[in-house]
């Protein structure tokens, strides 16, 4: 896809601090010189503040997840949405992502389709029913009915989300209208619950603008793919099946011997504290 303008890069470092941050600012910074901005917390460190504004990263504080009946997972989207709605500039596509979780290996809005919106499948044949986490957070919010409807179908992950600034505010509104604050209240041990909305909304086509993107053609969300199938390559990088090298990768910091391989790469240290 040939850029019609800026993009927008747009997560959240909520209770995080320089060495949980670092990979993903410098592996960004690597690949993508366009604008990015991380919700902070006046919890964080001044010197994560000073950091992220050193690599051009705009801190945007948010404060609310303290007395909010809802996770930052969630209550993220919140913020999300009072700036994209209060913003002057348009952008032609928004990343929202993780962050601690999350490296890049190339510009993460190079070469993706023109899709309104774009949402990445995890491993193939793990389905919804086959994932507790994933069943229980789709039945906390809809109900035993609501799961049953979308079990069968591979699992999507909310934690990379590339869209139009049109369609990234109105996946925002749909999920923020299915979180329900005073159900959330209830289950607030069980953090994630964007995750089963972001499911639900997918697989029951409410959001009939998005097009899925098999794992590995874009983003590759390694947490749960069998360690024979994924290849260290050079400088740090991880290959998904063919050497494919994709732009993001996701969840690699749930395997050892990957996360020591792309934190030695930027002069780190093998784990984060």
């Amino acid at each position: 896809m040939a850029a019609h303008g800026p993009n927008l890069v747009f997560g959240a470092a909520w209770d995080l601090e320089i060495p949980q941050v670092q990979v993903f600012v410098e592996s960004l910074r690597r690949h993508y010189q366009g604008d990015v901005m991380l919700l902070v917390t006046t919890d964080n460190s001044a010197d994560l503040v000073k950091y992220l504004r050193s690599r051009n990263i705009t801190p945007l504080f948010f404060d609310c997840p303290h007395w909010m009946v809802m996770n930052i997972q969630v209550a993220r989207y919140i913020r999300y949405e009072e700036t994209l709605h209060g913003l002057d500039k348009q952008y032609d596509r928004i990343l929202l992502t993780d962050v601690s979780d999350v490296v890049f290996q190339a510009d993460p809005f190079s070469q993706i389709p023109d899709d309104e919106l774009l949402c990445f499948l995890e491993t193939p044949g793990r389905t919804i029913a086959n994932c507790p986490m994933n069943s229980l957070w789709v039945q906390h919010i809809y109900g035993q009915a609501g799961l049953d409807k979308i079990k069968h179908n591979d699992i999507s992950c909310s934690g990379t989300t590339i869209g139009s600034q049109r369609a990234i505010l109105h996946y925002i509104d749909l999920l923020l209208d299915a979180a329900q604050p005073v159900l959330l209240a209830r289950v607030m041990e069980f953090r994630g619950h964007d995750q089963g909305i972001h499911i639900y909304l997918l697989r029951t086509g409410v959001l009939h603008n998005a097009r899925l993107i098999p794992i590995g053609q874009h983003v590759y969300t390694v947490g749960l793919v069998p360690p024979d199938e994924i290849t260290l390559g050079p400088a740090g990088t991880i290959l998904a099946p063919g050497g494919r090298l994709c732009p993001i990768v996701h969840q690699y910091n749930y395997k050892p011997a990957l996360l020591s391989h792309v934190r030695s790469a930027y002069g780190l240290p093998p784990s984060t504290p």
